[in-house]
């Protein structure tokens, strides 16, 4: 588990910005503490336990050559290569620490990411960007980074969250759109124990929408707060857990979303498919908050999950708050086993009951990937998405891979 003051103490002459800001924002986290299974955000996600944790293996490459991607390559909290494009701007990383509140429990990890942030990418997309622009995370040490993506109005960009680090990884993206901006985020994490923040605010017209794998690692807990700001603006929450492994090295996947529709005439659409075998552990809670103002809101969002093991175990916490009364908002949860009559159909078609349930595992989850646009990318995470579950169901009669 990671001592925030002694990897303070030891990287404190690297970090840019105010030492002393940094170390007074540090010492208000440390009296917080890490969140703990009292705080109702948290109540799923025992996290000084998870830290302790063994590493799940098995990162496959992902290679991005295909689509000509953009590539941010960060090792061990290194920035490898500065992405270069027409309509693309990246500034310096800088960390400007502003005198604010103490942090709460539910905000403690964002004040750690804030005082501890080594690097991040710093990016404004003024134009249509031709090219995917991939952030890859990579390495073994424990690294907290911080980034900062703008779109202008009117632009469009399709970023890639390609987690591949092993070790402890706090990661915070700021995300503004801007009027008729739109924006398409898609993460894979293979491994690593991962905390994620993530801040959207959408202006006018803007489109957001996040496509999130997990298919390894011991703990992902990608957190968004999404802030639809005016009309017509749009946001897509979609996400797929692919979790296995035994005791302590089980993946423990929590997706933990609060989208705030603030103005009238907003949209939203929240997925999420586990399929979990082993000991894995899925959690999904999702709030859409519906302002007085905000007349006219469309806010739909549903769970599913597979338990492929006794030994599995998924926690759907759904919410509605909604303060305006002409609105279209709706919530659902669904948790079964691998359809045993699906299963019997393909059999009886002549397939082996291995391509029969990779089938209907693989056709689960394409619930989530055909949501990615782009062809290119489309086929790379369909790729990555296979060669899990081939690995995942080539275990299933003894030991799942760790």
């Amino acid at each position: 588990m990671l001592d925030a003051q002694s990897h303070f103490e030891q990287i404190r002459d690297t970090l840019p910005g105010d030492g002393q800001a940094r170390a007074a924002t540090l010492a208000a986290a440390e009296a917080v503490g890490l969140p703990t299974r009292r705080v109702e955000s948290w109540h799923y996600t025992d996290l000084a336990r998870l830290l302790k944790s063994g590493e799940a293996t098995g990162v496959r490459t992902v290679d991005f050559a295909g689509v000509k991607a953009l590539e941010a390559h960060f090792e061990n909290g290194l920035l490898h290569g500065e992405p270069q494009a027409e309509g693309l701007s990246v500034a310096p990383f800088s960390n400007t620490i502003a005198h604010t509140e103490a942090p709460s429990p539910d905000t403690v990890m964002a004040s750690y990411n804030h005082a501890l942030a080594q690097n991040g990418l710093t990016a404004e997309v003024s134009g249509t960007l031709a090219q995917p622009l991939v952030i890859r995370t990579s390495g073994t040490q424990p690294v907290h980074l911080a980034h900062k993506i703008s779109l202008a109005a009117g632009a469009k960009a399709v970023l890639v969250d390609d987690h591949m680090a092993t070790g402890y990884a706090n990661v915070v993206f700021d995300i503004h759109l801007g009027e008729g901006a739109e924006l398409t985020l898609l993460r894979s994490q293979q491994a690593g124990h991962q905390v994620g923040l993530s801040r959207v605010t959408l202006e006018q017209d803007a489109r957001y929408k996040s496509v999130a794998m997990i298919s390894g690692g011991t703990l992902a807990r990608h957190e968004a707060h999404v802030t639809l700001k005016a009309a017509q603006a749009h946001a897509e929450l979609h996400s797929a857990v692919l979790g296995h492994g035994l005791s302590k090295a089980a993946t423990h996947a929590d997706f933990t979303y609060v989208i705030e529709h603030q103005a009238a005439d907003t949209s939203s659409n929240t997925s999420a498919y586990n399929v979990l075998d082993g000991n894995a552990r899925g959690v999904f809670q999702g709030k859409i908050i519906v302002r007085p103002d905000a007349q006219r809101v469309d806010a739909q969002m549903q769970t599913r999950a597979m338990m492929l093991s006794e030994g599995a175990e998924m926690d759907a916490k759904p919410e509605l708050e909604i303060y305006a009364d002409d609105v279209v908002c709706a919530h659902g949860s669904a948790i079964g086993e691998l359809d045993r009559d699906a299963l019997f159909f393909l059999r009886s078609r002549g397939l082996d009951e291995a391509t029969a349930r990779q089938l209907l595992v693989a056709a689960f989850l394409e619930q989530v990937t055909t949501h990615i646009d782009d062809e290119g990318l489309s086929e790379i995470m369909r790729q990555l998405v296979d060669t899990k579950i081939n690995t995942l169901l080539g275990n299933l009669s003894g030991e799942v891979s760790s």
